[in-house]
């Protein structure tokens, strides 16, 4: 499978000679000079994320933290601040590794390939599909790019979705299996409401949903985005 990598850095020189680079290489690679087209682009999962610290429209380690928490994505930083603790923040901001500028191609590209070696040594369950990305472990849900605010019942119903995709869930299955945290049994009432919630969060459309269907009589099915 190709790799796709996104390469955030406002040099326009810089950026489109490393997305020359990675492209020969066999990779996959989107180019962006800002964040703003950086959050464009991260409907679509990405393997690695190339991250320039100085950005025209913001710094480069607070996207980081703030955006990128639900793109599982490791992140290499593009920096031409060598102190550190400038490398510091960077890795307490959740970048995997770093790169001081300048730097030579050759030398860019064994870094790409460690991270990217090391990040398939680690085994986290993940869910994407079109524009909906789930991280199982962090639970932390982003449609288009955007994080998406789920409350605990709702991350529980969307999880038991996930996991049971294609299967026709009954409504008393449901309710067995997302009780509150004081394990008290949900309500009936309370799963229509929660369901309608989940469904105004991941449906284009939820009068028409394309994930979260209603299989009259029976339950409810996840669909993929099948419509």
């Amino acid at each position: 499978m190709e790799k796709r990598i996104l390469v955030v850095e406002d040099d326009r020189a810089l950026n489109e000679g490393i997305v020359f680079a990675l492209r020969r290489e066999g990779y996959l690679v989107h180019g962006a000079y800002s964040l703003r087209e950086a959050r464009g682009k991260l409907g679509e999962p990405m393997h690695l994320i190339l991250l320039d610290i100085n950005l025209p429209d913001g710094d480069g380690r607070e996207f980081l933290g703030n955006v990128l928490s639900g793109q599982p994505a490791p992140v290499l930083l593009l920096t031409a601040r060598d102190s550190e603790e400038d490398m510091l923040q960077g890795f307490r901001a959740g970048c995997d590794d770093y790169i001081t500028k300048p730097f030579s191609m050759p030398v860019l590209l064994m870094k790409i390939a460690a991270v990217l070696k090391r990040s398939e040594g680690v085994s986290r369950q993940i869910y994407a599909n079109g524009e909906l990305v789930y991280d199982f472990e962090s639970r932390v849900l982003t449609r288009r790019g955007e994080v998406v605010e789920l409350t605990a019942l709702e991350c529980r119903l969307l999880e038991l979705f996930l996991k049971n995709r294609g299967i026709v869930l009954t409504r008393e299955r449901i309710l067995e299996r997302i009780w509150d945290a004081d394990e008290k049994f949900v309500e009936s009432r309370t799963l229509n409401v929660t369901i309608r919630r989940l469904r105004i969060k991941v449906e284009e459309n939820p009068e028409e949903p394309a994930y979260i269907k209603t299989v009259f009589g029976l339950g409810y099915k996840w669909e993929d985005g099948e419509k």
